[in-house]
């Protein structure tokens, strides 16, 4: 998942990756994962919240309620940790943690807030797990993966996710792929710079070698051009309000998976 959400960047446009200069180098397609490949956007965590206080008995307080709150709590942990929630591309590197640790501690702050006292925050934790664990795959994805394997592009997924759940993710979904990254296993998270960087250490291939997926302005488009990868934005919904967080021009752009194939050669280069 993205911090897009989290955080809300004032950072100058990041360099681009024009679409010629991406097509003479690309040799590796590296995806986001949810939102992207499997089913489950942010936009609806709202509404998974407001089912899980529905089946708890809860309702005194909305599932937009809980989120926002829950968002606002992200954003002070990152300024008591001496992160800047409107600049998170600048300064050091900050602490990891990962999902498991900070996802309860926004909930239980999120219910404080809202005098949800019915939930414990873990409980609430394992709802969404069990969500994200079983996120199907948007309807194109095997398509795409068989001809960029035909064409001889080599595929990798890069998410923010903790290794549990997004293994049992994409197990679940049918999805192999060369190499995963999660941001556990990276200790950073998009957009950060050092996340893309191992990313590409992986693979063993520069930045402008490899094409990065998502469909997150701001963690996907702008984080990865801020690394020198070029970018595919998958836009699957107008969201006008979270394209203000771009601060980058993507590569190329398009409703689904399928654009990548248009704007990608029919040979991966040698």
């Amino acid at each position: 998942m993205s911090e897009s959400s989290q955080e809300t960047p004032t950072e100058p446009e990041a360099p681009t990756v024009g679409p010629d200069q991406a097509v003479e180098t690309v040799r590796a397609v590296a995806f986001d994962c949810y939102g992207t490949l499997l089913q489950l956007e942010e936009r609806e965590f709202a509404s998974l919240i407001q089912d899980m206080l529905h089946d708890h008995g809860v309702e005194h307080a909305s599932g937009e309620d809980v989120w926002d709150a829950w968002l606002e709590a992200s954003r002070e942990m990152a300024k008591r940790e001496g992160r800047n929630p409107e600049r998170p591309l600048e300064g050091p590197e900050p602490t990891f943690r990962p999902f498991s640790e900070t996802w309860p501690y926004f909930f239980g702050e999120a219910f404080k807030h809202h005098s949800v006292e019915t939930i414990p925050p873990a409980t609430a934790f394992q709802h969404l797990w069990d969500v994200l664990s079983v996120a199907p795959a948007y309807p194109e994805v095997e398509t795409v993966f068989a001809e960029l394997g035909r064409r001889g592009y080599r595929v990798a997924i890069g998410s923010n996710a903790d290794d549990d759940h997004l293994e049992h993710a994409l197990e679940k979904a049918g999805i192999e792929v060369e190499m995963v990254l999660s941001s556990e296993e990276a200790q950073s998270y998009k957009p950060r710079r050092p996340f893309f960087e191992q990313l590409c250490e992986r693979l063993n291939l520069d930045p402008c070698e490899v094409l990065y997926v998502g469909d997150s302005p701001w963690a996907d488009v702008t984080g990865a051009n801020n690394a020198g990868l070029p970018v595919y934005w998958v836009s699957r919904y107008p969201d006008p309000e979270r394209e203000k967080m771009m601060r980058s021009r993507p590569t190329w752009s398009g409703q689904d998976l399928t654009g990548i194939l248009a704007a990608l050669p029919e040979r991966a280069p040698a």
